[in-house]
């Protein structure tokens, strides 16, 4: 079996939700993601879609935003 890639995004949100003292079925009904998915993602058993990831974010008081690479010279 293959080891899937460390996501730090996955991580941190994994982190401020287990600090946060939230249920996951209080998260999951603040957020509008469907109890399952919010269950799978804490549990690391699935990836979260971007779209989902933003509505977890912003239940749990984080921002997802861009940053800006440097381009290679």
């Amino acid at each position: 079996m293959k080891s899937m890639p460390r996501n730090e995004m996955a991580d941190l949100l994994r982190a401020t939700f287990r600090k946060s003292g939230l249920s996951v079925k209080r998260l999951a009904i603040e957020s509008g993601v469907a109890y399952a998915s919010v269950h799978g993602f804490m549990a690391g058993d699935r990836d979260a879609a971007l779209s989902t990831a933003c509505r977890l974010c912003r239940v749990l008081g984080l921002e997802l935003r861009p940053i800006r690479r440097r381009k290679k010279a």
